[in-house]
């Protein structure tokens, strides 16, 4: 059979290409220290890899959101804490003023007090946080959750009991705001512990008024709602425990994926250093025997 001498040089350009072809790609992958580079390189593990990156991606973005959820859990956590304070301060002192043998002036001591933590215990009810929205005002955050009506005299929530979820994970929401005004408030969002807070304060500053059973269903009231704020401070703290722990778990899947992302497209810097000389040996034959057989003709032969 004769094999012309196109056929030949055919042959041996295409193997001199996929040798200078596969040089190259080990080049590459030497400069980059990956084995896959691009989907042809290895399309299962390219594949694989694709879906690993996606998942670290939401695993970020997931943590990044526990972050900042947990920052404005803190900040809700301390002004619980300031009412608690508050709250457990003025029982204190109603106690004190309870007792029978105190005079007017005693009482309009007291009702000075209480007036001043009535004060302090709403502007924690109000207060915002470093973008200047409303903490404890449901998802109304630009709203004042607890108003005064001069008019009425009385207290009231203008906010409401929505709240917002913030995803920590796939298919898990927590919420972000806490609700406090049930601590403090009864039907048609009347702040009736307020409301009796302050007009216990006013009775006490008036002499010769009667407040003693009105002190005494405060007592109770300020009791519960001690209570109550004591219940929302141990949820948040549930909160911040649940976040540490899918936090952590976030933290040991990433560790996971990443080394398998980094047996997936990790070089074997060895062997390829070896596949580089023999490709570049395997070159160069080729070039050297492309330049020896292109010389041949039946001419020479004669």
């Amino acid at each position: 059979m004769r094999i012309s001498s196109l056929y030949h040089s055919s042959a041996m350009l295409h193997q001199m290409n996929n040798n200078g072809a596969r040089l190259s790609k080990l080049m590459e992958q030497m400069a980059t220290q990956k084995r896959v580079n691009v989907p042809s390189d290895d399309p299962v593990a390219s594949s694989r890899l694709v879906q690993l990156n996606r998942e670290q991606s939401a695993i970020d973005q997931y943590q990044s959101n526990i972050t900042r959820l947990s920052g404005n859990l803190s900040i809700q956590e301390s002004h619980v804490t300031a009412m608690s304070d508050q709250l457990l301060a003025l029982s204190d002192k109603l106690l004190a003023a309870s007792n029978g043998t105190n005079s007017d002036k005693d009482m309009a001591g007291f009702s000075a007090e209480i007036s001043q933590m009535l004060e302090s215990l709403v502007s924690s009810m109000n207060a915002k946080n470093e973008d200047g929205h409303y903490i404890f005002a449901g998802t109304k955050t630009n709203t004042q959750p607890v108003v005064f009506d001069s008019t009425t005299g009385t207290y009231s929530y203008a906010g409401n009991d929505a709240t917002r979820s913030t995803t920590v994970a796939n298919g898990i929401e927590i919420a972000e705001n806490t609700n406090i005004s049930n601590a403090f408030s009864g039907s048609n969002n009347d702040l009736n512990m307020l409301n009796l807070l302050k007009s216990v304060s006013d009775k006490m500053a008036a002499p010769g008024v009667d407040y003693k059973d009105d002190l005494k269903l405060l007592l109770g009231e300020t009791k519960a709602a001690s209570d109550k704020i004591a219940a929302v401070y141990t949820d948040l703290g549930g909160k911040q425990n649940r976040l540490s722990l899918i936090d952590d778990a976030h933290s040991d899947i990433k560790i996971s994926h990443g080394q398998v992302i980094q047996e997936l497209s990790s070089l074997d810097a060895a062997t390829s250093y070896v596949n580089i000389q023999l490709y570049t040996q395997a070159v160069q034959a080729s070039n050297k025997s492309f330049m020896m057989i292109s010389q041949l003709s039946l001419f020479n032969q004669m």
